[in-house]
């Protein structure tokens, strides 16, 4: 199966968000949490079937930190519209938040974690989930960790970060629903342009 090309666009304001329109990728992640506000649901909606929206906690790679209570009530917000969002695992420990048919998410930026551990996450959310999505940074073992878990599982995104993009691209191919890119400059160490991943895909898979 050809797997989803995201293009992970930073916003700043409000009007970064107009900017979708001219990326020619699968879906736009939009990365509210580089902005110390978030911006109103009514800027997102014409944009809905196109966007995943992030916030992403600063103790997995986010880079404002927003209120948990303020992230709580934006995300029941965006589940009652029916946008497609990620939120991380650990979030869903502390909060009662919807994450059926949505993405949920674990990233681990300065070691290999417990495979049982990230395992026993994975199965608890993969079939309600619209995908669980692990990005691990590229330590030695990460290949065969991320690799045991792409072939344990059906519904899973797996990510190395700090590797040569092409291996995002190669872990598609295997099987990983979600390729994730950047717009401008990278929003995780890894990524790819995603013109250049779109190029790739398409050669690979439309012929």
């Amino acid at each position: 199966m050809r797997p989803i090309i995201v293009a992970s666009l930073p916003v700043y304001s409000e009007k970064d968000i107009h900017r979708i329109n001219q990326i020619d990728a699968d879906l736009v992640e939009l990365r509210l949490d580089y902005s110390k506000s978030l911006p109103t649901l009514s800027s997102l909606l014409p944009y809905k079937d196109k966007i995943i929206v992030t916030i992403r906690d600063v103790n997995e790679g986010g880079i404002n930190k927003i209120d948990d209570n303020v992230k709580v009530s934006y995300i029941n917000q965006l589940s009652k519209e029916g946008f497609l969002y990620d939120v991380e695992a650990s979030f869903l420990e502390k909060y009662n938040v919807d994450f059926y048919n949505k993405i949920v998410s674990m990233h681990y930026f300065n070691s290999i974690p417990d495979y049982n551990i990230v395992n026993t996450i994975v199965t608890k959310y993969e079939n309600k989930a619209y995908t669980v999505k692990i990005a691990v940074i590229a330590k030695p073992g990460y290949k065969n960790f991320l690799s045991n878990l792409l072939f344990s599982h059906e519904n899973i995104t797996v990510l190395p970060m700090g590797s040569d993009p092409l291996e995002r691209i190669a872990f598609g191919i295997l099987g990983s629903k979600l390729v994730y890119t950047y717009v401008d400059n990278p929003t995780a160490p890894g990524q790819m342009h995603y013109s250049r991943a779109i190029k790739i895909i398409n050669l690979l898979f439309n012929n």
